[in-house]
């Protein structure tokens, strides 16, 4: 037997069904009677009626198509990591469990060896304490249906899922690496963002011109990846309003608790990093997030290159310009060129002051692309003793300090 399994982490992770295999999940929950009510673990479906709601001809070759699907569903793996909430155990899990229990076809024989006179669904339990606890992303199938690029329909699926997230928060956007959605989408990457923009903006330009976002940008904050962020449109605004959570308010209990995050780990340099953002009046939160989105050679850039800004709100401005990758201020890069000439003159009166028995084992080393570890340590002795003598004449600032 074949098993599929699709790894789920929280709401952060969307791993795809093939095209068809969605189509025919989607649609099934279309047929579920009412997700305001508790839901019962059988049901008998009709072929013929998903296949009306799909708006596919009920043939033989498309009816054949959907039994094959419903049963991939049933042999499908979910590997949830805090994604799934249980109702009874009132907590996210951690668990690999199905979505079917089983998919039992008319004219099949059932456990009592009763024939089974119609199609049968079993939902499996875990799954169906998801649905009765409320915690579903509605979609608008016949919008799915209408989009004709299939990058828009993937990211319709994937964006609505992170913009729901949304709905209690102040901010209105998401923000994806070019690399992680080419993975959820999935489309293979290109090097050049050139390429990059002509593979994924037909289907953002489909999304903003029907009002499923209202802009997206791109942001180049490194050369090797990139930054999308995406506004809410007034179709995805007016997809949450749809949501009946009037079942979670009757409840005794209170509103679902937040999925679990990962708990990231960072290096000991980019703790540091986030401290300074920290003391300079950003938030924590957005500290961490703007350390998980962005380059850290950029931020660290910009810790230094705000003191040349002249901004009344500094937090809010570095805030800004590391996220929409701005152009450095010109006292800021008048600066760094200062001081890169300084260093040439000093790396080039270093070497001037080698004896000679150096100066040839350093022009072998380069000849060999390669210098030895004791010839950098002579060097680095020389640059040291240069500096302090060149401090103490005044003709440098103390470098080291800044």
């Amino acid at each position: 037997m074949l098993i599929y399994l699709f790894n789920i982490v929280a709401i952060k992770r969307y791993v795809p069904f093939f095209h068809f295999f969605t189509k025919i999940f989607l649609k099934k929950k279309d047929l579920i009677p009412s997700l305001s009510y508790y839901l019962s673990l059988d049901g008998s479906i009709s072929i013929y009626d998903l296949c009306n709601r799909m708006k596919i001809n009920d043939s033989g070759d498309n009816y054949r198509r959907v039994k094959r699907a419903l049963e991939k569903i049933q042999m499908t793996g979910i590997k949830s990591e805090g994604a799934f909430y249980h109702k009874d155990k009132k907590q996210w899990i951690t668990k690999i469990f199905g979505l079917y229990d089983g998919v039992i076809f008319k004219g099949e024989q059932l456990e009592d060896d009763i024939i089974a006179e119609t199609n049968l669904l079993y939902l499996g339990d875990i799954y169906l304490q998801s649905l009765n606890s409320f915690y579903i992303k509605p979609i608008d199938y016949d919008y799915l249906q209408s989009l004709k690029s299939k990058i828009a329909s993937r990211l319709y699926e994937i964006l609505g899922v992170k913009f729901y997230g949304l709905r209690n928060k102040r901010e209105k956007f998401i923000c994806y690496r070019y690399s992680k959605l080419c993975q959820l989408l999935p489309v293979t990457p290109h090097k050049y963002i050139s390429l990059a923009k002509q593979q994924l903006n037909p289907g953002n330009n489909e999304l903003r011109d029907t009002g499923f976002i209202s802009k997206y940008e791109w942001s180049e904050n490194s050369k090797k990846d990139w930054l999308i962020y995406y506004w809410l449109g007034d179709r995805a605004k007016e997809e949450m309003k749809r949501v009946d959570i009037k079942g979670i308010d009757s409840r005794t209990g209170e509103y679902l608790p937040g999925p679990k995050e990962d708990t990231e780990e960072f290096s000991k340099e980019q703790l540091n990093l986030i401290n300074k953002l920290v003391k300079m009046n950003v938030s924590k939160v957005t500290a961490e997030n703007l350390m998980k989105s962005n380059d850290q050679e950029l931020i660290e850039k910009w810790i230094k290159a705000i003191n040349y800004s002249n901004a009344d709100d500094k937090a809010a401005y570095l805030v800004k310009a590391i996220r929409e990758n701005w152009q450095f201020p010109e006292e800021y890069l008048k600066e760094k060129r200062e001081e890169q000439r300084k260093e040439e003159e000093i790396r080039k009166e270093a070497e001037n002051r080698l004896p000679d028995f150096w100066k040839e084992r350093l022009n072998r080393g380069r000849d060999k692309g390669k210098t030895s570890k004791l010839l950098e340590v002579v060097l680095e002795e020389k640059r040291r003793e240069i500096i302090k003598e060149w401090i103490g004449s005044g003709r440098i600032e103390d470098i080291n300090s800044k």
